[in-house]
């Protein structure tokens, strides 16, 4: 796959352009990405176009609070099928482009757009003028088809100062319900609307070893600072390892018991894997909340309690 960023210099030829912000690659992107995989089939070089900031982000100087990582996207976009991943540099400059200048000047003279699919309430150009009418109507000026996608829902829980009402509620699926999820750790919806479970990739750094003296070696990952994280607790997660799945669970935050931690962790106890993980890329992916983090009066209530969350959680693999 051909990766393009940090230049607005780019000159590619029939293609069909999927645009979003595939900020959290959710269900619905992946309906996008379809659509140009489709235009593939046909001929035409299937082309993901977003940005490397995100607009509201940079407009409003706020952090960016990620799903996916860049390298996550990247890696994602390609085992997808994409032929061109491309993340445009979100300036004020561009910030202030009027809309049928770049769909003029950046869609079809640089990127030989054909077909561009987009979401039904996509908007772009200055202060967000752009929109799928006008889209429609540059195609026939220069001669590109515009492929438009509704908006995909999913029945979601209905939450009021933080506790859920009981009540469920059709809503479009979106990054913004991604992270509400995430951020609650209910990653059972979150894979829902994901497609897959929400994961952590990294590699895997040298902790205290106290997993080790225990007969529980334990794998540890930092996380990126941009990245979205589940609340700090235990969890049932499964563990990639280059081609091999393991089960295992997983502890997010400081380790209170034992540790004087600045960073939060993913500190993953691996099941049946023998060998050292030290230095190697591994990926995490979350499937249920399991408790809150906790500090033990003693190491050996430490490890009654991970022997504990081990049973709970093949409990949870063997029934679903």
């Amino acid at each position: 796959m051909e990766y393009i960023t940090g230049t607005r210099d780019i000159h590619l030829e029939n293609t069909a352009v999927a645009l979003g912000k595939f900020d959290g690659l959710h269900r619905g992107h992946q309906i996008l990405i379809e659509k140009i995989k489709h235009y593939k089939a046909q001929g035409l070089k299937a082309v993901m176009f977003t940005f490397d900031f995100h607009p509201a982000a940079f407009l409003q100087n706020t952090p960016q609070e990620l799903i996916f990582t860049r390298e996550e996207r990247i890696e994602w976009a390609e085992k997808m099928g994409i032929d061109t991943l491309i993340e445009f540099p979100f300036t004020k400059e561009t910030s202030g482009i009027e809309a049928e200048d770049f769909v003029k000047k950046v869609l079809v003279d640089g990127m030989g757009a054909k077909v561009i699919v987009c979401g039904d309430d996509f908007h772009f150009g200055y202060k967000r003028r752009g929109n799928v009418e006008i889209l429609y109507k540059l195609g026939e000026k220069y001669g590109f088809k515009t492929d438009v996608c509704s908006k995909l829902q999913i029945e979601a829980p209905v939450f009021e100062e933080g506790v859920f009402t009981g009540r469920m509620e059709m809503r479009d699926v979106s990054s913004t319900l991604v992270r509400e999820a995430i951020r609650r750790g209910d990653m059972e919806f979150a894979a829902k609307m994901l497609g897959t479970p929400f994961s952590v990739s990294g590699e895997v750094v040298h902790g205290r070893q106290l997993g080790r003296t225990l007969g529980m070696p334990t794998a540890n990952v930092i996380p990126p600072m941009n990245k979205i994280m589940p609340p700090n607790g235990v969890y049932s997660s499964r563990t990639i390892v280059g081609d091999y799945v393991y089960h295992s669970v997983t502890n997010i935050g400081f380790n209170p018991t034992v540790a004087e931690n600045n960073s939060k962790r993913v500190e993953t106890y691996v099941y049946d894997f023998s060998g050292s993980l030290y230095g190697k890329k591994i990926e995490v992916q979350f499937f249920r909340f399991e408790r809150p983090e906790m500090k033990f009066e003693s190491i050996e209530a430490l490890k009654n309690q991970i022997h504990h969350d081990k049973a709970s959680t093949m409990e949870f693999f063997r029934t679903n």
